[in-house]
């Protein structure tokens, strides 16, 4: 085989590889077809799960372990300053971990993907949220959660750029008006009017 020819072979192998890679991944998954969610807590010990905070979640591209064709990647918050950390999924189940206040308060959200509706948009599960307190943790909600797809986030960015975005937002306040202390705050303003008074809104719809 010439020169050309040993080229042409390691370049078939190449995209073979790569298509095989990209079709092995989880289909649904929360970044393909779309990387902006919202997602909603509902109180887990209210007998009726009274429902929660929504925020908005983005995640960014993501890696691909090939040992078990399981994605990774990192995801940010347009709606609660500061609110961001690592995701990964295998099949139809996503994790999530993630920081707020300085690393104080920690979240957990474990998230089964399911194919209702025609965009496969809808993932169900917990979400957990806490914030150290120098002993065992000072548990801030233990609640079921709901993830909504709702489009594409404005632009793709670099990891460092998503951390510097997330501390820059503005603080989302309460119904009071007051600074919001957690993502899952049950009083929050609406996700609407924080959006409409920032200016993100706009920014969603181009």
């Amino acid at each position: 085989m010439n020169i050309y020819g040993k080229i042409l072979t390691s370049l078939s192998l190449v995209c073979l590889t790569t298509s095989v890679a990209l079709s092995a991944v989880p289909k649904p998954n929360v970044y393909d077809g779309g990387n902006r969610w919202n997602i909603t807590a509902f109180n887990d010990v209210s007998p009726v799960h009274t429902q929660s905070a929504t925020q908005v979640i983005c995640f960014s591209p993501y890696t691909v372990n090939a040992a078990n064709n399981s994605i990774e990647g990192i995801w940010y918050s347009l709606s609660f300053p500061d609110w961001n950390g690592r995701y990964y999924q295998e099949g139809d189940e996503l994790k999530m971990t993630g920081d707020y206040a300085k690393d104080i308060g920690h979240d957990h959200m474990t998230l089964q993907l399911t194919t209702m509706g025609p965009k496969n948009e809808v993932a169900f599960k917990d979400w957990t949220e806490w914030r150290e307190d120098g002993r065992f943790g000072r548990i801030i909600g233990w609640a079921n959660a709901r993830l909504v797809r709702k489009g594409k986030c404005p632009k793709i960015i670099a990891t460092h750029e998503a951390f510097s975005l997330s501390k820059e937002l503005p603080e989302r306040l309460t119904l009071k008006g007051e600074v919001a202390k957690y993502p899952s705050q049950a009083d929050l303003e609406p996700l609407e009017n924080y959006l409409e008074r920032t200016g993100l809104s706009a920014q969603l719809r181009k």
